[in-house]
């Protein structure tokens, strides 16, 4: 798998950054998320789903707990934050671009005040 960026933050709490170029495809979707599962990564941030709006359930798997997803009437763009199950996270607000490019939820992460953004940012 290529363009996955991984970084461990504070308190041990691990971050992955994937631009996946579209998960519409059943298998694609599949080894996408069972990598990002063997990776053991807590916080999921995927640019260029090109998921719709009601289809993010797709992204929703009995490790993942929380699934944040921008929406945008176009089938292209879209960014989501997953958010594992081990994961102690309560969102407070959601902002989301009109067109889909990011995605921003403050919230408390095991108690600490957090802001999540996820952008896309094209060439």
């Amino acid at each position: 798998m290529q363009n996955i960026n991984m970084k461990t933050g504070v308190d041990g709490i691990t971050f992955c950054s994937w631009n996946v170029k579209g998960i519409n495809e059943p298998i694609k979707r599949g080894k996408i998320l069972a990598h990002l599962n063997r990776l053991k990564t807590d916080l999921i941030f995927l640019q260029e789903t090109h998921l719709k709006k009601d289809a993010q359930y797709r992204l929703t798997l009995k490790w993942i707990s929380k699934v944040y997803h921008s929406s945008f009437t176009q089938n292209s763009k879209r960014v989501a934050i997953l958010i594992l199950k081990s994961i102690a996270f309560k969102h407070t607000s959601i902002i989301e671009d009109i067109e889909g490019i990011y995605l921003i939820i403050t919230g408390e992460l095991y108690s600490k005040k957090v802001v999540l953004m996820n952008v896309y940012g094209p060439n």
